[in-house]
């Protein structure tokens, strides 16, 4: 770790464990944004800064109370039952413990948890998203120099190359990121969430400037997968004027892609391959890795399988004998079997369930504020988009902590739309998006 990086992680440490919990919530993202993972400290297990950021800021949910105010749901308890589920297939099927799947599985409650305790209501999320409008602008400023000189700035940092990966004439922007592919997912898994902050007065400023500082990441990457992702994203919102009518839209989705599979010629998963051909991108590796995937079904199944018997799967073998894994619905079966993909299913499904009777408790409330509705809409919005961008990629860089800081925001955001309304928030700091103290009621101002 060079002297740069020490002093933002000291710094961003200091943050996530004394300021406020929204600004302790940002200052996971500023670890995200602008240090890179080759910054570390090896403690017999690499600690990068947002580890460092991970841990101060659990510690300080703990001591300070914030985790204990947290109330359990159905989510949380599947995502762990996920987690340990992969973890036990993992060792049962190897004999040994993985202690580089330990450490996803360690990250991903850490950041879970801490932002399940960090953002407890709308209030705090409103002025965490403002906070994230702001912190976008410098990154993409870097983003925009480094799409025109080619060359990536964080590299003094190490971690990502100097020169940036050119495609069809064009740079890929990685940022920090250790990937193109990665820099786009952070800023496609925003769009849908600064996009409902345009809809209202109060925000619409610094809604707009997020909404589109995260489509100009996304298109700087110059990757199909965050590209696809954003389209999702727009296809979501496109769907708010049939909100009361959802089942006939899922019923619309599961109806056009059983069409699709009688009208192909090859399966229906190859349809990544086609829209490859209009968005540009190598979507055929991504229809082939599913159609290797399923076709082998009878070697994973059980207990998964060794990555290096997927050598074969594709033209090109990775450095470890194995295809490149390019999903990460492909990465849980073969590493956790068929039960822990089920079981992801089942957590997606559980906080699409919350997120519903969330919408619902709003509905029902004449005295809710009616841009809660917009808000929990946007989170599920979001939600889509990363089911969508797991067709793409596995999140193998500190893109993780937006997948899950985003879904903990859905499962705390709709919890409190479904306690009762009049319920203080148990630090004294939070405060409304335009600074005044509150209490977690109904019509902010």
């Amino acid at each position: 770790m060079n002297t740069l990086g020490g002093f933002l992680t000291i710094i961003l440490c200091i943050v996530a464990g004394t300021a406020p919990r929204r600004y302790a919530a940002l200052a996971y993202v500023a670890s995200m944004l602008y240090v890179t993972q080759a910054q570390m400290i090896d403690l017999g297990l690499f600690m990068t800064a947002l580890r460092f950021v991970e841990v101060t800021a659990f510690l300080r949910i703990c001591v300070r109370g914030e985790l204990s105010a947290v109330q359990f749901s159905k989510v949380d308890r599947w995502l762990l039952i996920f987690f340990g589920t992969s973890e036990v297939v993992s060792v049962l099927r190897t004999g040994i413990v993985d202690t580089y799947a330990l450490g996803v599985v360690v990250d991903g409650a850490l950041v879970y948890f801490t932002f399940r305790a960090l953002i407890q209501d709308v209030d705090d999320f409103i002025g965490f998203m403002k906070g994230m409008s702001m912190l976008l602008i410098p990154f993409a400023i870097l983003i925009l120099m480094e799409s025109l000189s080619g060359r990536n700035g964080f590299s003094s940092m190490g971690g990502v190359p100097e020169l940036s990966v050119f495609r069809d004439g064009h740079v890929r922007c990685s940022g920090s990121f250790r990937s193109a592919i990665g820099a786009g997912s952070f800023g496609a898994s925003f769009v849908a969430l600064f996009a409902c902050f345009m809809f209202d007065s109060r925000t619409r400023g610094w809604g707009l400037v997020g909404t589109g500082l995260s489509l100009f990441i996304v298109i700087c990457s110059r990757s199909s997968g965050p590209l696809l992702a954003a389209i999702t994203a727009c296809a979501a919102w496109a769907c708010w004027g049939f909100r009361y009518r959802m089942r006939v839209v899922r019923w619309t989705i599961v109806s056009t892609l059983a069409g699709l599979q009688l009208v192909m010629k090859a399966p229906v998963w190859f349809i990544f391959d086609r829209v490859s051909g209009v968005i540009g991108g190598d979507g055929w590796a991504r229809s082939n890795l599913i159609d290797k995937f399923l076709r082998h079904f009878q070697e994973w199944w059980l207990m998964g399988m060794p990555i290096q018997d997927t050598g074969d799967w594709a033209a090109t073998r990775m450095p470890w004998g194995g295809v490149d894994v390019t999903d990460y619905y492909v990465s849980i079966g073969i590493n956790g079997g068929l039960i822990s993909l089920v079981f992801f299913v089942i957590l997606l499904k559980q906080c699409y369930q919350l997120i519903g009777r969330g919408l619902e408790a709003v509905r029902s409330d004449p005295e809710r504020d009616p841009f809660d509705e917009m808000i929990l809409w946007g989170l599920g919005c979001t939600v889509c988009v990363h089911m969508v961008n797991f067709f793409s990629v596995v999140y193998w860089d500190q893109s993780y902590a937006a997948w899950y800081l985003q879904v903990a925001a859905a499962v705390s955001l709709s919890q409190s739309m479904l306690n009762p309304r009049f319920v203080p928030v148990i630090e004294e700091e939070s405060e409304s998006f335009e600074g005044a103290p509150v209490l977690n009621v109904p019509n902010r101002t």
